[in-house]
């Protein structure tokens, strides 16, 4: 339980930053339907990805040093699915608002942190494992919370200036 909290927090504080820099990086560069009709791997991530969420995501897809990159939004909910060399699932990071927040577990963090306003949330899905990161916040200091199967724990507190 523990390695699979920690892997899933290596992913959004470390790979998640550089899947979100995707668009902007030298290492990395959109896929056009042409490209990804001639590469396997990249026909194997997209059948993937539309058997997970549906077809008509209109989703951006990018090739990375390590795989395939695609994002998308809908509802207000920003999706990312990362895919191996081989188009195979790694992991998926879903970035929303309190809104969206199952209500069992927006019902546990608000039950210890009451005061706080909760201002964005990253779900990480991997396998079966999700893990919940929530930013909450008030006038003093802002935390991020990891929620995973009923357990909560504090990843990081900053106390205002």
């Amino acid at each position: 339980m523990k390695k699979v909290i920690g892997l899933l927090l290596v992913v959004v504080f470390g790979t998640g930053g550089y899947c979100a820099n995707a668009q902007n990086s030298d290492k990395a560069y959109i896929l056009n339907a042409h490209m990804i009709k001639s590469d396997a791997a990249a026909v194997r991530a997209t059948r993937d990805l539309w058997k997970r969420v549906g077809d008509q995501k209109d989703e951006a897809w990018y090739k990375l040093p390590k795989g395939y990159l695609a994002t998308y939004v809908e509802a207000g909910i920003e999706s990312r699915y990362v895919y191996d060399k081989k188009g195979v699932w790694m992991y998926a990071l879903l970035t929303y608002q309190e809104k969206d927040l199952p209500r069992e577990v927006r019902k546990e963090v608000k039950s210890d942190y009451y005061d706080y306003a909760i201002t964005w949330v990253k779900e990480i899905r991997q396998g079966e494992d999700i893990v919940y990161v929530v930013h909450v916040e008030n006038e003093k200091e802002w935390r991020d919370v990891s929620v995973q199967e009923g357990n909560m724990r504090v990843l990081k507190a900053v106390n205002k200036l």
